[in-house]
């Protein structure tokens, strides 16, 4: 058995800042601290020095109120008012202000893609902040796209004394996969992106993920290529003309898939 990479010391390079700036707000210390091989002391004082913001009184501004909400959740209310110029006080209370104001109606492709990137870390309480809807229209959401909370999150939540976990978050132990689920698996990955394959398994994403990933399968590359080419249209082009979570890719002749291609890219997002 190896042993654990040892932990950076010392000065902070220039590159590691503007990890820490990028990854703190979204992934909090302890995640960024692991990522960065920092002591989680080191990370939270290098974030109070780099991301302290001044002393701010009145309404918040639509960008304080944007990091909160991508930190809500991740990183605690003290550190959090820091970065804001707040006390935690007031952190917490314009969460509880913002909570209190939820959208409804259809949702947009940029709000799918933030539910899938938050909703695995998150509670669900938190996310009522982070997306600004109500726990209902979060588990319906996370349903449909096959989402499930991460195991270490979903451990870290059962040790926390509090009330009993969500519905959503109950979901996330899935039964072991039967021989016949496997050869569909087998079958449907390399033509299909993941949340297509989790939705005809009855599985979730990460699921589907980790036992191709295990299996040893790959995306044909025509899939591959039909794939990036809608991730790049979610960037690039206007909202309204993103393609639908789930729709079909189109394949197009493309070279064989290289071993390795990422996951994530085959989420189709």
């Amino acid at each position: 058995m190896t042993s654990p990479r040892p932990l950076r010391r010392g000065n902070w390079s220039v590159q590691e800042m503007a990890r820490l700036r990028q990854l703190l707000p979204w992934r909090g210390v302890a995640a960024t601290a692991a990522l960065l091989r920092r002591s989680p002391e080191s990370v939270e004082r290098k974030a109070v020095e780099l991301l302290r913001a001044p002393a701010r009184r009145g309404p918040f501004a639509g960008a304080d109120d944007q990091l909160l909400r991508d930190a809500w959740g991740a990183v605690d209310a003290r550190l959090l008012g820091v970065m804001l110029g707040r006390t935690p006080a007031e952190v917490r209370a314009r969460a509880t202000e913002l909570r209190a104001r939820p959208q409804s109606g259809p949702w947009t492709s940029k709000e799918r893609l933030r539910l899938k990137r938050l909703y695995g870390t998150r509670s669900d309480a938190d996310l009522e902040v982070c997306m600004l809807r109500r726990v209902a229209d979060l588990t319906a959401m996370a349903r449909g796209l096959c989402l499930a909370k991460d195991k270490r999150h979903a451990a870290a939540a059962a040790r926390t004394v509090g009330p009993a976990p969500s519905a959503a978050a109950a979901r996330t132990r899935m039964p072991r996969w039967a021989a016949t689920e496997v050869a569909r698996l087998r079958e449907l990955y390399p033509t299909l992106d993941n949340l297509a394959v989790a939705q005809a398994l009855g599985r979730t994403v990460t699921s589907v993920a980790n036992k191709a990933n295990q299996l040893g399968l790959h995306k044909d590359g025509a899939v591959l290529a039909a794939i990036g080419r809608a991730n790049v249209s979610r960037r690039y082009w206007p909202a309204d003309h993103w393609p639908a979570d789930g729709a079909a890719v189109t394949p197009v002749p493309s070279a064989p898939a290289r071993h390795g291609d990422a996951a994530e890219a085959a989420s189709g997002g």
